[in-house]
């Protein structure tokens, strides 16, 4: 109850703060004049008494940043020291111009950078616990991502104790027969159970059933969201018309979500199930698959991968024809997606933090040449009134609008060049890319630019209270700025200037 009263006194002294202003200056005026009468009663000259008077009284300046605190609230006092900010950047347009710009480069650099990094690393894939999703090869003397056969994977799926399910997938490419003759498309032959594993639900329609992959069942496809727009108008009634493929008619029974991509098969735009009676899927020795499948609840990636591998020397002893020199090999399924980008943009984020490094460190020595410039503002300040409170947070104040205008312009410039590299890229190449579908503006990227926000402003506020408040404000009115600590911290300005060219020699080591 107190606190609301208190919230209500001050709200009403808020609305006639120009009363008050004028009531505080009236009720300081006559204390003035009562101390110096009563100097004046004891044998003062005027003169004498008017300056015994105001010293007796105190700081006036002081008192009536006191008042104004009784009854202004926090975010006055705070757009107070924005406006303040806002003025020395306009009475500085070269050093405001400079340090926003040399900030915003490496903010928004840093920025688009993480976009990528965020996209490709960092947010997980669209299917059901990707986590848990890993792709299944062969091994063979030449290398460890080689294909295998049906058979072998009917094996793998009846003897493993680690997975919850295994299906297989691979490119393929299709004849379609059109009403302008044959053509060439792009697809993938998948089992059954596939888009179930991966937790995709079709657009309209259905996934491929239970035995659709068996030899009596009849034929059955699936269309890209792409190609169900551009080859069928994105009409609903496609469901149950025939599309022939390699000479098969096929019976469409679901559209793809447009948001789908399995980067290993892109571009696909016809999926259909492989067939046990293909004279590919009878023989071992025919390796044609990938598979792809689901560890179970609390199975780690080692112990997946020393079972199936287990399983592989087993079937090299029972089909030494087919299998001799054959094992088993495992990865992530978002290792199998993003391939060889990882450590490209882990580069490429870290020589974007050294540039932002150099940023800061050339604004932070701007701030520290124009800090000594200001010792005297500071030391007036202090002596009429200011307290140190009151100056550090005005520093702060200024080192985060400096940062804000920056990480504003930085940010906005990310949000622009994110989107270039991905126009440069060519459609088949970006197919097998799909973390880049989307890309931009982001709560990641948010939190990223806010941690760079604070982190900087956080430099910038320190770099002038570290200067100027270790010793007396006093000596800012009559050392002019040649003490030691001015040495010693144009010496560290020199010392950031050293920092800044290693740095650079590491950019472009690196």
């Amino acid at each position: 109850m107190s606190t609301v009263m208190s919230f209500l006194r001050k709200l009403a002294l808020w609305f006639r703060r120009g009363q008050f202003g004028q009531e505080l200056e009236e009720e300081m005026a006559f204390h003035r004049e009562q101390i110096e009468r009563e100097l004046r009663e004891q044998g003062k000259t005027r003169d004498e008494a008017g300056y015994a008077a105001m010293r007796q009284f105190g700081n006036t300046a002081r008192i009536r940043e006191r008042s104004h605190e009784v009854i202004a609230f926090s975010m006055e006092t705070v757009l107070q020291d924005v406006r303040f900010a806002l003025r020395q950047m306009k009475r500085n347009p070269g050093f405001a111009v400079t340090a926003v710009l040399v900030l915003a480069l490496g903010i928004g650099a840093s920025t688009a950078i993480f976009g990528f990094v965020d996209a490709a690393l960092i947010r997980p894939l669209p299917y059901t616990q990707p986590s848990q999703l890993v792709v299944l090869y062969e091994t063979t003397t030449m290398g460890k991502r080689y294909h295998l056969s049906y058979l072998d994977y009917l094996d793998w799926n009846r003897d493993n104790t680690v997975f919850q399910s295994i299906d297989l997938y691979t490119p393929y490419g299709f004849t379609l027969k059109t009403p302008d003759g044959l053509q060439a498309v792009t697809g993938s032959h998948v089992t059954a159970g596939f888009f179930r594993e991966l937790g995709v639900v079709p657009a309209i329609g259905r996934d491929f059933r239970p035995g659709d992959d068996q030899a009596s069942a009849p034929h059955t496809v699936l269309l890209s969201y792409s190609t169900w727009q551009a080859r069928y108008g994105g009409r609903k009634d496609v469901l149950g018309q025939t599309v022939v493929l390699d000479g098969n008619p096929n019976e469409i029974v679901g559209v793809l979500p447009p948001s789908f991509h399995f980067a290993p098969v892109e571009p696909a735009e016809f999926w259909t199930t492989v067939r046990a009676s293909d004279q590919c899927e009878k023989m071992r020795a025919c390796k044609d698959f990938f598979g792809l499948a689901r560890l179970k609840p609390g199975v780690s990636f080692q112990a997946a991968l020393a079972d199936i591998q287990t399983i592989a020397a087993q079937l090299e002893r029972e089909y030494p024809d087919a299998n001799q020199n054959r094992g088993a090999y495992m990865m992530t399924a978002t290792d199998v997606i993003v391939g060889n980008t990882r450590p490209i943009l882990l580069a490429l984020l870290g020589g974007a933090a050294l540039l932002l490094l150099i940023a800061t460190v050339n604004v932070a020595s701007l701030l520290l040449v124009r800090s000594e410039s200001r010792r005297r503002e500071m030391a007036v300040r202090g002596a009429l009134g200011a307290s140190r409170a009151r100056l550090v947070r005005q520093f702060v104040t200024e080192g985060l609008t400096l940062v804000a205008g920056a990480g504003v312009l930085g940010v906005a410039g990310a949000c622009g060049v994110m989107q270039q590299p991905v126009r440069l890229i060519p459609e088949d190449m970006l197919a097998k890319m799909p973390y880049l579908e989307g890309l931009g503006l982001n709560v990641h990227i948010v939190l990223f630019a806010c941690g760079i926000f604070l982190a900087t402003g956080a430099i910038f506020s320190l770099t002038p209270i570290l200067r100027h408040f270790p010793g007396d404000l006093r000596e800012g009115l009559t050392s002019g700025g040649r003490s030691s600590a001015g040495v010693a911290w144009r010496r560290l300005g020199a010392n950031l200037v050293v920092v800044e060219l290693t740095v650079a020699m590491v950019l472009l080591v690196s």
